[in-house]
């Protein structure tokens, strides 16, 4: 099987008739850092490699931007045009030797070793860059009766199906939802996107995708999942409408027994060897408990249960929420609302990102199909961007010792990040002293600027900081003792995200439920994958799981590598279960809580919000710098684990 390659495959014949003109403004809208390393590995000329690299400041100076100075552009243009026309023949990808230097060109220093092969994976050369296969060819007979059910069909139960059918083992995808794509299937309220680019929001097998968007609409997204998904022929093992209601470890039988509720109301009961969760974190509607919100007469839904039916429009409305899903919503609601209250319990810090909401060119599409190896370092260049958001988060004792918080870079995050709300909403100051948090960025979920803003200043918008007493037959009515009527109440508050594999019981070795084996403290994982007593068990974004830099795609790949590789060895052992040593998992969690203690999440005022248990500890996010997380899931530890 080939790797996903999307409709617009490169051709001979998209040179032959592409004029001068238009391939120069293709090459002028290129990214020239990553150009030139690409012209550099097909014509090694070395004034390619004389050429500085600037580390421009970006927001603030708590981020870099590899950058090279204009006087370069021109020179890059035109041998890259040369090249182009010259029908010199492509050379091989770059071996990983290869790569290391084209990577020092781009950044200017030498990649760590950990970057060394995370980054070139993510450079994705390779057809299928985390792909896992068999010692000594399939064992057909060992896997005759073996089968895998994976819980939900958002992009990590894809990912796993499409590396499980790469191995030959038989699947089934169990979807609750009446349509795949997981929290994209579930958000689809107005202005629902992406916040970080799709360049980097992609899995790492899927070639060139031609993407309308920088930062794709929910529409999109679902186009790419359902081209993903019928490209690699998984639609035909996902079981749509069906939800499941409890799992329990066979031990006699070493199986997982399902029980699950088809589209038709009836139960059915499965059985799997192996038993994969893709439930994700953000998939239980948080539900505020607001006294007499049942008594509200008016109409009232969660962002999650968006009624495309109702028309706002005229209408007085309440928002519940400023976080990620609020701040994205509230321009759509303002254009045609009558008058909005943002109900803010607590600000957030919302970063302003360039090009949001700018689509890709034909020109951009055009030098990314044909000029090689362009679009892997156009990815990469993301890829290397979003390393550099863990400095942001690591204390600084030094720092701390002269009066700062968290550290150096956290606090021209935080200049900057305040210097854009001043901006925003100029001389309203009774709106800047509601927006600036007390808390350090990164304290909580960073919010992409979607206008929120410049949308709080319209007339028909009114921010309400003063907290929420109740609800009545006609509206809010806030702790100050003043009464909010609405038609509409818009509940924006995000998801149960401690709640991990809610509402379902999995009870595993000698009856233990993971709610009684979360009892102590909230959930915990070993590497967020599995845990003691739960045999050949696994989850896709478990406890901690939160990486702190790189794309969620390509950790979805990592983790499935890593899945597939204990399963691989339990298979090739003759075993018929797997199960991490308790001795390994408690060595991991008490290291992790001891790695928490050097974050900004522990400092006074952190910023606690939905990182945070009902224990006040982190649950969401991992501690572990991406150096040091990879190193522990690059490779399956099978010696950390029971094979019986």
């Amino acid at each position: 099987m080939s790797a996903a390659t999307a409709k617009l495959t490169p051709t001979a014949s998209e040179l032959d008739t592409a004029d001068d003109a238009y391939l120069l403004r293709a090459l002028a809208s290129a990214n020239m850092n990553a150009l030139r390393i690409a012209l550099y590995h097909q014509t090694r000329d070395v004034e390619l490699t004389r050429m500085t690299v600037d580390h421009v400041p970006v927001q603030g100076g708590a981020l870099i931007s590899h950058s090279l100075p204009r006087t370069y552009h021109a020179y890059i243009r035109d041998k890259a045009f040369e090249f182009l026309r010259s029908g010199a023949p492509v050379r091989p990808n770059p071996t990983k030797a290869e790569a290391v230097e084209l990577m020092t060109l781009f950044t200017g220093y030498a990649p760590s070793a950990g970057e060394i092969d995370f980054g070139y994976e993510d450079l994705a050369y390779d057809e299928f860059p985390r792909d896992v296969s068999w010692t000594n060819g399939r064992p057909d007979k060992a896997l005759e009766d073996f089968s895998v059910i994976i819980i939900g069909a958002g992009f990590s139960g894809i990912c796993a199906a499409i590396q499980l059918d790469r191995l030959g083992i038989r699947y089934r995808i169990i979807e609750r939802m009446a349509d795949i794509g997981g929290t994209w299937e579930l958000n689809d309220y107005p202005e629902a996107r992406v916040d970080i680019s799709n360049f980097l929001y992609q899995y790492k097998f899927v070639k060139n995708y031609p993407w309308k968007s920088y930062f794709a609409p929910r529409d999109e997204i679902k186009a790419y999942v359902n081209y993903v998904v019928d490209h690699y022929g998984v639609r035909d093992r996902i079981q749509l409408n069906t939800s499941l209601t409890s799992s329990t470890w066979d031990d006699a039988a070493k199986q997982w027994v399902l029980n699950v509720t088809g589209p038709d109301g009836k139960m059915e009961t499965l059985r799997s060897n192996v038993l994969i969760s893709g439930a994700g974190l953000f998939n239980t509607p948080n539900l505020p408990d607001i006294p007499g919100i049942e008594s509200f007469e008016g109409r009232i839904f969660h962002t999650t249960a968006w009624d495309h039916g109702y028309d706002y429009g005229g209408k007085k409305v309440g928002l519940i929420g400023t976080g990620s899903t609020g701040s994205q919503l509230l321009p759509a609601l303002a254009k045609t609302a009558t008058h909005i209250d943002v109900y803010q319990r607590t600000p957030n810090w919302v970063m302003p990102i360039h090009g949001y909401h700018s689509r890709v060119t034909s020109e951009k599409h055009w030098l990314l199909r044909n000029f090689p190896g362009y679009w892997n370092w156009f990815i990469y260049s993301n890829y290397i961007g979003s390393m550099q958001v863990q400095r942001v988060q690591d204390v600084d004792p030094a720092w701390e010792a002269k009066g700062g918080q968290v550290n150096e870079k956290n606090a021209l995050l935080r200049q900057r990040l305040t210097e854009f709300i001043r901006s925003e909403v100029g001389d309203r100051d009774d709106l800047f002293e509601k927006l600036v948090p007390k808390y350090p960025p990164m304290g909580r979920r960073l919010v992409i600027d979607n206008a929120f803003y410049k949308t709080l200043l319209q007339p028909n918008v009114d921010l309400v900081t003063t907290g929420i007493s109740h609800v009545n037959t006609t509206g809010i009515v806030t702790n100050d003792g003043k009464q909010h009527d609405h038609d509409l109440i818009v509940l924006g508050a995000g998801f149960k995200v401690s709640q991990y594999l809610w509402p379902v019981t999995y009870t595993g070795r000698g009856g233990l439920t993971a709610e009684k084996a979360w009892s102590k403290d909230g959930a915990r994982a070993y590497l967020s994958i599995t845990m003691p007593d739960f045999p050949n068990f696994f989850m896709f974004y478990g406890p901690t799981a939160g990486v702190r830099g790189g794309s969620f795609h390509s950790w979805t790949e990592v983790t499935t590598r890593y899945i597939c590789q204990l399963i691989v060895a339990l298979v090739e052992r003759g075993k018929q279960t797997v199960e991490v040593k308790r001795d390994a998992f408690q060595t991991y969690n008490d290291a992790m809580d001891v790695e928490f203690t050097k974050m900004l999440y522990t400092q006074k005022d952190g910023g606690a919000g939905y990182f945070f248990n009902e224990h006040g500890r982190v649950i969401t996010n991992m501690p572990w710098s991406t150096d040091n997380f990879y190193a522990r899931v690059k490779q399956a530890d099978v010696e950390n684990f029971v094979f019986e």
